[in-house]
């Protein structure tokens, strides 16, 4: 779908309050990037298989509204759109959808393709790396549905950020920003860019360049992204004192805003040249080839081989921090299993996509160049989130969540259906020590996420929704529910929600689970139509405060309206609001507020409008034959999945072995 505070070589976690105070939520935080130290693992889950103990990760970055990737095989999941931040104790009211802006032309490939496509560079100048189904081969626009393949390379290697959350070296480290500072009451943020970054047609960053991509929300309330929301909620003005500085006052106080200007959880703040968006419109705009700052350009794409050809900008701005070796970088979409086996055994791949951790361990024992990575945990745990508006009946009403929750059994779905064995979630984050911070063991029993089909039934009983013949009807109506999916036939996501389709249909209720290609399934997500969804819950980045900020009663938009400001589920709730509002902007380091914070998970797990199923453990499968210098369990450095927008750091540690 990770942690800021963990997985160092040590595979330590760092604690929460260390960090929270490394990323600048001190107030009057000078204007340098917080180093953090190690502390204890995360206990290791409990796996037949044998893996390395998950590392453990302390904090989990931050989500966006980018379009979600198809599959889960480790090659091609990520956490799904959303953003965070919200207003305070009375929320400000979000601003209102214009219109849906048109989704840019996509294929839909029915799933894998059969064979991989060859790389069309020279093998020992390339790193081929296997990534999910793509789909949008012609744009790239990260402000409008289905405007960008994020995960094709285009985030990893071409887009960069002002500061990255180094969830496996416990940090956050300065890129296109040098740092960051508030004024005493947290009412005003300066962001210091480093004065060498350009775009890579040769025009310098500046700060004139953020406050044109942060005016762009503030101007178009259509457009999605990373810190729509916040900016939305909380931009009063942008000013610029030179090239290099800009001062963002805002309307609230609030001490965690700079989080969205940080690559958490896959991606951050989109930083974009005005001298190209400030002459077309955003909603169109097709960004073909894309301007950003990162170390390749785009070579080509060849749509009908499912591939991205990425080649070394030689005018880089940051080569003497980070110069890359490889020529060429390609994202391909990987093949079906056998083929994703046998290319990578031959060497037409460097990290193989759609293989299971069993498939990983028997690919080892007969090619030796090959590494698996076991440590890595995801911050998003796997999950359900189930639309909450009013004019979805039953599933509107929160008993009728829980219920789900008890027909869900996480154990089992651990054990047999992920990747590799993976232990139960209790809470909607992932299992850091440094995330125990933010638990509460009594309410954390009192709303248990166990398996209990027998208080599923009598909920809905309660509610109304009786038995008549071998079917349960609810207000003179059959039950009928869809569970969605961006994961293929036969993928975990899938899987879990087939389990639950079972379990329902115990009890009379009319149920299916049905994949849905990623165009298709980011429309439905975005526009509300739909009824459950089997994804991944992401939000916590650094403090749950940012996850419950996504589920505001403002954020809402009726079915059928693009949720350009998050709340997809359009959960609707005053007791939670009233709580979360708060919680928006109290520091979350100041120990004084930790009731705030669990009286607002209480209220979350009583509204339930997602709930999380298992951890997330991703194992990764990399070949030496042609590279060297993964990520492995004893140096994992960097976050290993190659859709986040740290992977470009791997790339650039990579070195060639001089294979021909």
């Amino acid at each position: 779908m990770s942690s800021i505070n963990g997985v160092s070589a040590q595979r330590g976690a760092v604690s929460r309050r260390r960090f929270l105070r490394g990323i600048g939520l001190a107030a009057a935080a000078p204007l340098a990037i917080g180093v953090l130290q190690a502390c204890a693992p995360a206990a290791p889950p409990t796996a037949t298989a044998k893996p390395v103990a998950p590392a453990a990760p302390a904090a989990a970055p931050t989500n966006t509204t980018a379009p979600a990737p198809a599959a889960t095989k480790p090659a091609a999941a990520v956490p799904a759109p959303t953003n965070t931040a919200a207003a305070a104790a009375k929320p400000a009211e979000a601003a209102k959808p214009t219109a849906a802006p048109k989704p840019a032309a996509a294929p839909a490939p029915a799933g894998p393709p059969s064979k991989g496509a060859v790389v069309p560079t020279p093998r020992n100048q390339t790193v081929v790396l296997d990534q999910g189904t793509f789909f949008v081969f012609d744009s790239f626009n990260p402000f409008i549905p289905n405007g960008q393949q994020y995960n094709a390379g285009y985030q990893q290697v071409n887009k960069e950020f002002l500061f990255y959350a180094n969830y496996a070296a416990g940090k956050i480290e300065p890129w296109l920003g040098q740092g960051w500072k508030y004024n005493v009451d947290f009412s005003e943020l300066q962001i210091q860019l480093n004065p060498r970054a350009k775009f890579n047609d040769g025009t310098p960053l500046t700060s004139k360049d953020i406050k044109f991509g942060i005016e762009m929300f503030l101007k178009d309330a259509a457009l999605i992204g990373t810190g729509a929301a916040e900016i939305r909620t909380y931009v009063a003005s942008v000013t610029t004192s030179d090239d290099q500085n800009l001062t963002i006052k805002l309307k609230t106080p609030n001490p965690r805003f700079h989080y969205i200007f940080i690559c958490g959880i896959v991606n951050g703040f989109e930083v974009i040249p005005e001298s190209v968006w400030s002459k077309i419109d955003p909603k169109t705009f097709k960004s073909n080839p894309p301007i950003r700052t990162g170390p390749y350009k785009l070579d080509r794409v060849i749509p009908d081989q499912f591939m991205f050809v990425w080649k070394k900008d030689p005018n880089y701005w940051n080569k003497s921090v980070m110069d890359p070796a490889p020529e060429y970088v390609v994202y391909r979409s990987a093949p079906v299993v056998d083929s994703s086996i046998e290319e990578f055994k031959r060497g037409q791949s460097d990290l193989a996509g759609n293989l299971t951790y069993p498939h990983m361990k028997q690919v080892k024992e007969a090619y030796a160049p090959t590494r698996i990575l076991t440590s890595f945990r995801d911050p998003c745990p796997r999950a359900f989130w189930i639309n909450s508006d009013a004019s979805k009946g039953i599933l509107a009403d929160s008993r009728m969540r829980w219920a789900l929750s008890y027909l869900t059994d996480r154990k089992k779905i651990g054990q047999t259906i992920w990747l590799i064995e993976t232990p139960p979630a209790q809470y909607p984050w992932a299992d850091y020590k440094s995330n125990d911070t933010w638990a509460n063991k009594e309410i954390g029993e009192q709303y248990a996420l166990t398996y209990d089909p027998k208080k599923a039934a009598a909920l809905l009983d309660e509610m109304g929704a009786v038995m008549q013949g071998s079917a349960r009807v609810f207000q003179g109506k059959p039950i009928s529910l869809e569970i969605m999916t961006p994961a293929i036939v036969g993928n975990p996501e899938f899987l879990i929600g087939q389990s639950v389709v079972d379990e329902l249909k115990k009890l009379g209720v009319d149920a299916t689970v049905r994949s849905y290609t990623n165009p298709i399934w980011t429309q439905k997500w975005n526009t509300g139509e739909f009824d459950i969804s089997s994804h991944w819950l992401c939000g916590v980045s650094f403090d749950p405060g940012q996850l419950y900020a996504q589920y505001l009663g403002n954020r809402a938009v009726a079915v059928g309206q693009v949720a350009t400001n998050g709340n997809q589920v359009r959960l609707k709730s005053a007791d939670f609001d009233a709580l979360a509002g708060k919680v928006d902007v109290a520091d979350p380091t100041n120990p004084a507020n930790k009731a705030l914070f669990d009286q607002t998970l209480a209220a979350y797990y009583k509204a339930l409008p997602a709930f999380p199923i298992i951890q997330t453990t991703y194992p990764v499968i990399t070949s030496d034959a042609y590279w060297t210098g993964w990520p492995t369990d004893d140096n994992n450095y960097q976050v290993p999945l190659n859709w986040w927008g740290q992977y470009g750091q791997v790339i650039g540690r990579l070195k060639p072995t001089g294979k021909q």
